[in-house]
């Protein structure tokens, strides 16, 4: 570390302390060529996901943005607030766990899909029908066959 008082790279570590909760060390370092004493602080660097979207602008995940389409999609639906966050939170985990730091917003929507299925037909459809942008009821009826298709 460049020392703050004299600009050396030349020190050592005198003290090393993990922070409670494990997620920062506190390191005391003294410079060897004037002496002087301070402190560094270190923590991971969270991987942060971003998101290409269709008209190939990029923008932060944000998982409140997940949340708000199921919230719409669920209105007067039995989709608790708790479910939606679960959702919003198991595609976050999937994609890091997939190391996916980059990724379609048509991959997000479909894992939107694939879990709101399981949980309401009904919201399941309406989020499709947003997402697909859905033109005619043909589309409804297309998409109501895959359902009665799975059902089965």
């Amino acid at each position: 570390m460049k020392c703050p008082n004299c600009g050396s790279l030349n020190d050592k570590v005198v003290d090393t302390r993990q922070s409670k909760d494990g997620t920062v060390i506190r390191r005391r370092r003294e410079c060897l060529d004037c002496g002087f004493r301070f402190t560094t602080y270190e923590r991971y660097e969270e991987e942060k996901i971003v998101v290409k979207k269709k008209n190939g602008t990029t923008e932060p995940f944000s998982k409140d943005k997940i949340i708000r389409g199921i919230r719409l999609a669920s209105k007067n639906r039995p989709v608790s607030e708790r479910q939606m966050v679960q959702i919003a939170d198991e595609i976050e985990k999937y994609l890091l766990e997939e190391g996916k730091l980059v990724v379609e917003s048509t991959e997000i929507g479909d894992l939107v899909q694939e879990r709101l299925k399981k949980i309401d037909t009904v919201a399941y459809l309406r989020f499709k029908s947003v997402y697909n942008e859905f033109k005619d009821l043909k589309d409804f009826e297309r998409a109501l066959k895959e359902i009665e298709e799975r059902e089965k």
